[in-house]
C-alpha cells in the first residue's frame, strides 16, 4: 500500500512538471505541390509544378510569423515550349484558428506582403514585382514536433502590363508537405 501511495506521489509531483515544458516556437517547412495562374496571367501560363518552404516562429499560442518561398515552374499557353519560373518571397503573419495542437488538426489563416518574380525563357531579366498573400495552413500534428501541412496559398503580384500582359498576376500555389517544429 505504501509503494502505492509513494508511486501516486511520484506521478503527481512529475505530473506538473511535464505541463510546464514549452511547447516548440520555430518550425520549418517542405511542400510540393502545383502552381495555378489565374485571370490574366493564366491567359499566358498554364497550370506547373511548386516546390516551397518555410520558416516559422510562434509569437504567441495563437499568433505565427512566418516566411516562405515558394518556387513554380510552368510552360507558355501559346506554344507549350517556353519556361515560366515563378518565384515567390513572402513574409506574413497566421493566426490559428483553432489554437494550437500537440496532436490532431489545426488551422490557421495569413495574411503577407512581399515579391513574386517572373522568369521567362527568352526574357532579358527576371521582372519581380510587390505581391501581396492570404491563405491558410491546414496542419495534422503527429505530435508537438511533427505535422502534415497542406498549404492553399494565393499571390497577387503588381506587375506592369507592358511586361507581363496583365498588371495583376494572380498565382495559387498549392502545396503539402512537412513540418518540423523545435
Amino acid at each position: 500500500m505504501r509503494l502505492f501511495l509513494a508511486l501516486g506521489a511520484a506521478l503527481a509531483a512529475t505530473a506538473p512538471l511535464a505541463a510546464q515544458t514549452p511547447a516548440p516556437n520555430w518550425f520549418l517547412e517542405g511542400r510540393g505541390g502545383a502552381v495555378v495562374p489565374t485571370f490574366d496571367i493564366a491567359d499566358v501560363a498554364k497550370t506547373g509544378g511548386s516546390f516551397g518552404a518555410t520558416v516559422g516562429y510562434r509569437l504567441a499560442p495563437r499568433w505565427a510569423l512566418m516566411g516562405e518561398f515558394d518556387y513554380g515552374f510552368h510552360k507558355d499557353k501559346a506554344t507549350g515550349a517556353a519556361d515560366i519560373k515563378t518565384l515567390h518571397y513572402i513574409v506574413k503573419l497566421g493566426y490559428s484558428l483553432t489554437g494550437p495542437r500537440e496532436q490532431g488538426w489545426e488551422a490557421v489563416v495569413n495574411l503577407g506582403a512581399g515579391a513574386v518574380g517572373f522568369d521567362v525563357d527568352g526574357a532579358p531579366k527576371t521582372n519581380t514585382y510587390f505581391a501581396i498573400n492570404a491563405g491558410a495552413k491546414l496542419t495534422y500534428n503527429f505530435n508537438r514536433n511533427v505535422a502534415f501541412v497542406l498549404s492553399p496559398q494565393g499571390d497577387i503580384a503588381f506587375s506592369k502590363k507592358a511586361e507581363l500582359t496583365t498588371n495583376n498576376a494572380w498565382v495559387w500555389p498549392l502545396t503539402a508537405g512537412l513540418r518540423v517544429s523545435f
